[in-house]
């Protein structure tokens, strides 16, 4: 397997508020495998990007696989930062389709 990011997030965890996550659960990309999961909060996830860390969604296919999502990108808007897998710049997070924890 090669390396997709430096991290890669399998799981959301939503904060309070319509389109909202708290943590995200990321694992760090190792190039061979993915590292122990580990909850963080969606700022530190936004702070990352912005100092050039590389995230992605992935996929669990099944007990060894794993499917390459969307590269995760970051914005502020009115002083909130907001996390998505896609380009649009509105007031709530999106990481598409992975689970919800």
């Amino acid at each position: 397997m090669d390396k997709w990011a430096d991290y890669v997030i399998t799981a959301f965890k939503r904060g309070s508020g319509l389109g909202v996550i708290s943590q995200v659960q990321q694992h760090e990309d190792k190039g061979n495998e993915f590292g122990k999961p580990e909850l963080v909060d969606k700022i530190q996830v936004a702070h990352n990007i912005r100092k050039g860390k590389k995230y992605m969604t992935v996929y669990k296919i099944n007990e060894i696989d794993w499917r390459k999502g969307d590269t995760v990108s970051t914005f502020l808007k009115d002083g909130t930062p907001y996390i998505r897998n896609d380009k649009n710049i509105v007031a709530s997070d999106n990481l598409g389709e992975i689970p919800e924890i």
